[in-house]
């Protein structure tokens, strides 16, 4: 993966949350995310039993994109990983953040809510999240996983934007 790729792709979660932050939920589909994306899931542990979000540990690239990014937006910014199993429904309930998640490997039904009826339009929205997409969750959205048809490979970043 070169310097560029990697820029590419910081630009563009950094674009998505410049634009969508304090609207809406949005999906990007970021430049270079196939060459990106591997770099990412691998360079740090976790059990396939963990079912539980654990902090990427200092030093792997997850940990550098969280920095990165939080050094392009100006706020703190935290990653989580952790794996899916197949079958398992992974409701995030409000993390009391904003959020960007996206699976490293492998796919995800994802279905965002506005709990707010005054915003609601339409019921949320769901859609299929595969490697290389993101979704950006606002803080005072649900957020639910489901329908894994194989292990997943979760990323988590909580951004840490002052209100």
């Amino acid at each position: 993966m070169s310097d560029t790729d990697w820029e590419l792709f910081l630009r563009d979660l950094a674009l998505c949350l410049s634009t969508y932050q304090d609207r809406g939920p949005a999906v990007v589909w970021p430049e270079r995310a196939h060459t990106v994306l591997p770099v990412l899931d691998g360079t740090y542990g976790g059990e396939a039993a963990d079912t539980e979000w654990r902090p990427v540990p200092l030093g792997t690239r997850a940990h550098r994109l969280a920095a990165d990014l939080g050094q392009v937006m100006g706020y703190p910014v935290e990653a989580y990983e952790r794996p899916l199993a197949a079958g398992t429904t992974l409701p995030l309930g409000r993390v009391g953040a904003d959020i960007l998640l996206f699976p490293l490997r492998g796919g995800v039904r994802c279905r965002v809510e506005d709990p707010d009826p005054a915003d609601h339009q339409g019921g949320g929205v769901e859609l299929r999240l595969r490697a290389g997409e993101m979704v950006f969750v606002p803080a005072r959205h649900f957020c639910t996983l489901s329908e894994a048809w194989a292990p997943c490979r979760l990323l988590l970043l909580v951004l840490h934007a002052t209100p």
